[in-house]
């Protein structure tokens, strides 16, 4: 789904230019791409209305006075006190030409094996894939439902959507449903302590004789 964001072309450059317009409630921007970057700035306000997340994958239709562009989100800076996002980097992606971008995996659904005491870890939260502008998705689902204990997905596992190919390796683990360690643990120590209860003699010849 593409998300509409308005822009004005910035003329003045430099950092005492970029706090002005930061003061002014704008969020001082690039736009790269086929030709020569462009500078720019967009409203605070409406930008973080907009995304509440900030996402590779979101394909946006960046306004201006200048022209439409396409364009996706590659990089953003962040104030490391407030949180506030203080500049952004726009690439322009060019209609019937494939974009190489990364997009996030969702997990969906209840693993069996969690029912049954295990514990679900997901490690690949990210993947990166190839396609056209119109194919981009926001994000991938990967139903975790049928997992059983000791069993894990893979990136061959993940049903691609038309047009998208998953650069990752096939064999890469997205989530795995695993025992915790201290079931394991208490689950040696008693066959342990079974194994090495000792075996008192005098009771067993008291018992023969019985």
């Amino acid at each position: 789904m593409e998300k509409i964001l308005n822009a004005e072309p910035r003329v003045e450059r430099g950092k005492g230019a970029a706090r002005r317009l930061r003061r002014a409630g704008r969020i001082p921007a690039v736009v790269y791409g086929h030709d020569e970057p462009h500078a720019l700035s967009v409203e605070a306000r409406e930008f973080h209305k907009e995304f509440h997340t900030v996402s590779e994958s979101t394909l946006i239709n960046l306004k201006s006075s200048e022209g439409d562009r396409q364009v996706l989100i590659k990089d953003y800076e962040e104030d490391i006190l407030t949180g506030n996002i203080i500049h952004i980097d726009f690439y322009e992606v060019e209609k019937g030409r494939k974009v190489h971008t990364r997009i996030a995996l969702e997990l969906v659904g209840s693993p069996v094996g969690v029912r049954e005491g295990g514990v679900l870890e997901h490690s690949l939260y990210e993947v990166d894939i190839e396609c056209l502008p119109k194919d981009l998705p926001e994000h991938m689902t990967v139903d975790v439902s049928g997992l059983n204990n000791g069993e894990s997905l893979h990136i061959s596992d993940v049903i691609r959507p038309p047009g998208v190919e998953i650069l990752n390796d096939a064999d890469q683990t997205i989530a795995a449903v695993v025992i915790p360690r201290a079931v394991v643990e208490d689950e040696g120590e008693e066959e342990t302590d079974a194994a090495a209860e000792p075996t008192v003699i005098g009771e067993e010849e008291n018992n023969e004789e019985e």
